[in-house]
C-alpha cells in the first residue's frame, strides 16, 4: 500500500473517531456494569471481620479499588434516600426521596406508591389491588441516562433486582427495570409502570425457583467449627432483639399469622442468594459475548437490612449473614465472568447507610448518654403542652425520619402571629429533651448558612418542601427515637450509620489501591458515567471519585 493511500485511510479513521459521542473516558466502555448495593452493611463490618473473610468481599477488598472514608451525606439515613442518591448522584433536597415514607397533606405515603393505577403490581394470579412507581422521584439518574443511550445495534438495557420495592424502584428511575421479591406470593415482581407483563425470563425463573415448593428451612451457620468467626462480645446476647435467634432453627417459609408472609425466609442469607439467582438469570437474558447490548444491573441485597433491626449488628445472626454474602459474591462473580469476560465487566460494591449499635448494651459498658426516646410519648408530651397552653388538639401528628409532623390544617386556622409563637414553642420544648442536642424550623434549616461534611449541612440537604417535617430534630450520638422497645435503626447523622463501603474493580483497568481521601458514596454514579460513556444524571454536581483515572484525565 502507497504512503499515499495510507495518509488518505489513517485520515479517514481519524474523522471518523473525532465524530464519534464520546461523554467519557473511554471509547471502549464495559458493556456489563453490576452494581452490589448491600442494605445496612456498614464500614465497620469490614473492619470487624475483615480477617475472617475469605471468598468475595475479601477479593474486591484485596483487588480493587477502595475509597476506606466513603460517607453518605445523610442525616437521616435510609434504603430510599440512599438507594435513590446511589442513582441520582445527589440529595433528597432535589431528588425528593426524603425517606421510605413521608406526610403529604397530613396523610403518610409510601415513597413507591402510586395510586393512578397505571402501576399495579404483578400478582401470581392476575393484579394486586396497589401500585408501585418511580413517579415521586423528581430527577433523573445513572439508570435514565444509560437507557436514553440505547442504539439500534446496541440496546442499553437497566434492571434493578432487590428484596424490596423501594430500594429497585428508587435505583432503577423511571426508564430503568424495577424487579423485587413480592412478600405476598414468595415470587419476584413488576409492575405496571415497567412491564406491560412479567418478562418471559422473569416467568421462568419465578417457576424454577418457587420457594413456595418447600415448607421450611434451616438456617446453618457458615463457620461451625471456627474458634474465631463468632469470638465477639454480646454476640449471643438477645435481651433487646426483638426475636429470638432462628440460627440451627427450622422455619417455616410462609407464615400466615405474619403481615408479611416471608418473613423468616426474607431475614436468611437463602434469600440472598435468591437475588443473586435472579440477577443472574437476567444477566444470562441481557448480556453475551455474541452481541453487543449492553446491561447496568442494580443487585439490591436486603435481607441484613431486615436482619439488622430486629437483632442489631452485634448479634450472631448478622455476623453470619455477612459471612454467607462473602461466599454468595465470589459465586456470583465468577459466575458473571463466565459470562461475558472480565474485560467486559465493571463491578461495584457499596451501602445505602449503616446501623446503630444497641443502646442498651453501649449503656451498659459505661455509654450513659446511649438512650432510647419513645416516639409515641415524645408526640403525647408535646400534644398535651400544646392542649394545655394553647387549647388546640393533636397538633403533632407524626414523627418521620427525624422531623416532626405538625397538623397544617390546625395551624393555618391561626393568624401569623400565633402560629410562629406556637411552632417556636414546640421547637423549645423539643430541645428540653433529654438526647436532643438541637432543632430547627423548616425554613431555619433551608437558610442555615453550612459547610460541606458537617451534620447540619446534611440535614439541609434532606430537606424536600411538602415532604419534609415542619421541625428538624438533631439528636445526641447513640441516641434513637423510635416506637420499638428492641431492636435497632439508623435514621442518625452520625459515622455509624453514614460510612460505607465503596469498592470499584474493572479487571486490567481499576484494581488494588486502596484511597483514604473522604468521599461521598454519591460520587459514584458520576463515576459510573464516565465509566460507562454516558451523560452524568443531570442534577448532580458531584466530582467523579478520585485516583481512578489516569492523572492526565480530565
Amino acid at each position: 500500500m502507497s504512503v499515499f493511500r495510507i495518509t488518505v485511510l489513517y485520515a479517514v479513521l481519524l474523522n471518523i473517531f473525532l465524530m464519534m459521542p464520546v461523554f467519557g473516558y473511554n471509547t471502549r466502555p464495559p458493556r456489563l456494569a453490576v452494581v452490589l448495593v448491600i442494605d445496612q452493611f456498614s464500614y465497620n463490618y469490614i473492619n470487624k471481620l475483615y480477617p475472617q473473610l475469605k471468598y468475595g468481599l475479601r477479593y474486591l477488598l484485596d483487588n480493587g479499588v477502595v475509597y476506606t472514608n466513603a460517607f453518605m451525606p445523610h442525616a437521616q439515613a435510609g434504603t430510599a434516600t440512599g438507594h435513590a442518591g446511589l442513582n441520582t448522584g445527589t440529595c433528597a433536597e432535589n431528588h425528593g426521596f426524603v425517606g421510605n415514607a413521608w406526610y403529604e397533606k397530613g396523610k403518610k405515603v409510601l415513597c413507591d406508591s402510586d395510586f393512578s393505577g397505571d402501576a399495579l403490581v404483578f400478582g401470581s394470579d392476575g393484579m394486586h389491588d396497589f401500585g408501585k412507581s418511580a413517579h415521586r422521584l423528581m430527577v433523573d439518574g445513572l439508570s435514565d441516562q444509560c437507557v436514553l443511550q440505547s442504539q439500534p445495534f446496541s440496546n442499553f438495557e437497566v434492571y434493578s433486582i432487590s428484596g424490596k420495592s423501594r430500594s429497585a424502584i428508587a435505583a432503577a428511575s423511571k426508564l430503568g427495570k424495577a424487579v423485587w421479591f413480592d412478600n405476598q406470593t414468595g415470587l419476584f415482581t413488576s409492575s405496571k409502570a415497567y412491564f406491560d407483563s412479567l418478562p418471559d425470563w422473569l416467568q421462568r425463573f419465578n417457576s424454577n425457583n418457587d420457594i413456595n415448593k418447600k415448607s421450611s428451612f434451616t438456617w446453618k451457620l457458615m463457620y461451625p467449627q471456627s474458634p474465631y468467626a463468632y469470638n465477639f462480645f454480646n454476640i449471643k446476647n438477645y435481651d433487646y432483639a426483638r426475636s429470638e435467634s432462628i440460627i440451627n432453627q427450622t422455619l417455616p417459609i410462609s407464615d400466615e399469622s405474619h403481615t408479611s408472609k416471608y418473613h423468616f425466609f426474607e431475614k436468611s442469607p437463602y434469600a440472598n442468594q435468591l437475588i443473586f439467582d435472579c440477577a443472574q438469570a437476567c444477566i444470562k437474558k441481557h448480556v453475551s459475548r455474541k452481541h453487543r447490548d449492553r446491561l447496568l444491573l442494580w443487585v439490591c441485597l436486603s435481607p441484613l437490612d431486615k436482619l439488622g433491626h430486629t437483632y442489631g449488628p452485634e448479634s450472631m445472626e448478622v455476623i453470619d449473614m455477612i459471612y454467607h454474602l462473602d461466599k454468595q459474591i465470589r459465586r456470583f462473580i465468577r459466575q458473571t465472568l463466565r459470562v461475558i469476560g472480565k474485560h467486559e465487566v465493571v463491578f461495584a460494591l457499596t451501602a445505602d447507610h449503616g446501623i446503630m449499635p444497641m443502646p442498651q448494651l453501649l449503656h451498659a459498658e459505661g455509654l450513659t448518654q446511649a438512650r432510647r426516646i419513645d416516639r409515641i410519648e415524645l408526640m403525647n408530651a408535646l400534644n398535651q403542652k400544646i392542649k394545655q397552653k394553647y387549647n388546640l388538639d393533636k397538633l403533632v401528628i407524626g414523627f418521620k425520619c427525624q422531623e416532626l409532623v405538625l397538623n397544617d390544617d390546625v395551624l393555618n386556622t391561626l393568624d401569623s402571629k400565633k402560629r410562629t409563637t406556637i411552632v417556636d414553642d414546640i421547637k423549645w420544648s423539643v430541645m428540653q429533651m433529654p438526647g436532643i442536642m438541637n432543632a430547627w424550623l423548616f425554613d431555619e434549616m433551608t437558610h442555615l448558612p453550612t459547610q460541606s461534611h458537617t451534620i447540619e449541612d446534611h440535614l439541609k440537604k434532606q430537606l424536600f418542601r411538602g415532604r419534609s417535617g415542619s421541625i428538624v430534630v438533631k439528636t445526641e450520638p447513640y441516641t434513637m427515637i423510635t416506637h420499638w422497645n428492641k431492636g435497632v435503626q439508623h435514621k442518625t447523622p452520625y459515622n455509624y450509620d453514614t460510612h460505607v463501603p465503596l469498592i470499584l474493580f474493572n479487571p486490567g483497568k481499576f484494581e488494588r489501591k486502596y484511597v483514604r481521601q473522604r468521599v461521598v458514596a454519591l460520587q459514584l454514579a458520576n463515576t459510573l458515567a464516565e465509566i460507562l460513556n454516558v451523560p452524568k444524571p443531570s442534577a448532580s454536581t458531584y466530582d467523579i471519585l478520585p485516583d481512578l483515572f489516569d492523572p492526565e484525565y480530565k
